[in-house]
């Protein structure tokens, strides 16, 4: 039987919840958030009627209650019992200088005799490893550590226990006495971005989502993002969808396929952002609704975008202002499958796709999460913009950062010299399900006109180095 940890993602990420009555390891360095991990996994219950118990190795009542008060917990509650160990630091020198079965046996009763500790049905112990720091000998604590464990599962009693994240691996033993590890970390980034990331390791409840998820220490305690799963439906058909310009879908091979991934790539400046606003513009024409993660405009400032330079006014364009600071990658993965599931849009863009990198820990991450996003996307037959902001030199048709692989369409703007004259380029360079142009038309803004794409360029060379000349 599960029971909720009472921490918001985290019983997504085990499937339902951790098995009750089972023992269960959470480490991590100092401020990683283990106390504050075990406290809310308390508090659940205790605002369920169910008897709790903390026994603290570390934080005295006062500085409990400190914490507590922050995110609005009443460690008052008559359901919640505090067990003072923490006085007991300064003898246990003593206790382990001796090894005498009495004494050991003495010092486990005086866990296992705790007066509330039969009633109790959730139990976290903090602290533990401050014994292992009092032991000369590492096996007397791993038997008292394995007495203490043995005693709450008899009892049917589901336990966290928190212990110091450590190096050496001789000393990581209770991780082996205890049904379920979770790692928290704090993880700083070169460029100062700090992240929060629980991992986790081992699980021995049935099939979980193992590994690394991101979460923040809210005011209403630890919410966990998990980087799962969650969209299972299917719709079948595969149709191709109008831009709405007639020149931009031939270029592109005759529309867009619902279901595809599309890459808008190219320099700043270049049309990105108005190619995507045109497309979506088609798109709520149809009656369907899009939905724009936009990192740099404001949704007053695209909406000026629509009226000035398309004439037009959105119904069904739901624009998310977004910023890469203060934000995970997981809580931003999170926040676009619930728009997928409240809006049911029919397209989902991101602008930059770039912004994302500062999100993440790692790239690796970033591709894992955008892999997951497209696959759910695909299934529901939503079309997914990328508009990439691209650093290289645009003479040599390269798409870096292992994003453009899973793209179907990438369309490339580019800033081209013809007589003097910066001009702005479009180019096709994929289309997985059949054949697209292959020359490069001009691409113009107008203002109340949208964008106008133009004729291929023919008898003219220089294209690939980005300075046009007409062909003798």
């Amino acid at each position: 039987m599960k029971i909720s940890t009472g921490i918001p993602g985290f019983d997504e990420i085990l499937n339902g919840g951790i098995e009750k009555g089972w023992v269960y390891l959470i480490k991590g360095g100092p401020g990683s958030g283990k106390t504050i991990f075990g406290l809310q996994f308390l508090m659940e219950g205790a605002i369920k009627g169910e008897r709790c118990l903390y026994i603290s190795f570390e934080q005295s009542m006062e500085e409990l209650k400190l914490q507590a008060d922050k995110f609005g917990w009443n460690i008052e509650n008559p359901n919640f019992v505090y067990v003072d160990r923490t006085m007991k630091n300064a003898d246990l020198p003593e206790y382990f200088d001796y090894s005498s079965f009495g004494e050991i046996h003495e010092f486990i009763t005086s866990i296992t005799s705790v007066r509330e500790l039969p009633e109790a049905s959730r139990v976290f112990i903090d602290g533990i490893g401050v014994l292992r720091d009092f032991t000369k000998d590492l096996s007397i604590y791993r038997r008292i550590v394995s007495s203490i464990i043995n005693f709450l599962t008899k009892n049917g009693i589901t336990t966290i226990i928190s212990e110091e994240m450590r190096d050496e691996p001789e000393k990581g033993m209770i991780s082996y006495l205890t049904s379920g590890e979770f790692i928290l970390e704090k993880r700083e980034r070169e460029d100062g971005e700090i992240f929060r990331t629980i991992s986790v390791v081992k699980y021995r409840g049935g099939r979980v989502h193992l590994g690394r998820h991101y979460f923040d220490i809210t005011d209403r305690g630890i919410v966990i993002w998990p980087i799962i799963r969650f969209l299972d439906d299917y719709r079948n058909g595969r149709d191709t969808i109008s831009t709405g310009n007639e020149n931009l879908d031939s270029l592109i091979g005759g529309g867009i396929q619902r279901g595809s991934e599309v890459m808008i790539a190219g320099k700043s400046g270049v049309g990105k952002t108005n190619l995507t606003l045109q497309i979506l513009m088609e798109n709520d024409r149809r009656g369907e609704t899009g939905v724009i993660y936009s990192f740099e405009e404001k949704e007053n400032e695209i909406n000026t975008r629509y009226s000035e330079l398309f004439g037009y006014r959105p119904s069904r364009i739901v624009v998310r202002e977004t910023s890469p600071y203060g934000m995970n990658i997981g809580h931003f993965y999170k926040m676009v499958i619930e728009d997928v599931r409240e809006l049911s849009p029919s397209i989902i863009a991101i602008d930059p796709i770039n912004a994302l990198d500062k999100m993440s820990f790692s790239r690796s991450e970033l591709i894992r999460v955008l892999q997951l996003l497209c696959s759910q996307l695909k299934d529901l037959g939503i079309v997914f913009i990328q508009i990439h902001e691209s650093a290289e030199a645009m003479d040599v048709f390269q798409f870096t950062g292992g994003i453009s692989y899973f793209s179907d369409y990438i369309i490339l703007g580019r800033h081209m010299e013809m007589e003097g004259e910066i001009i702005k380029t479009l180019a096709v360079m994929k289309n997985r399900f059949g054949d697209h142009e292959r020359r490069i038309r001009i691409l113009e803004m107008e203002k109340g006109r949208g964008i106008t794409i133009g004729p291929p360029l023919k008898d003219i060379g220089g294209l690939m180095s980005g300075i046009i000349k007409k062909a003798e």
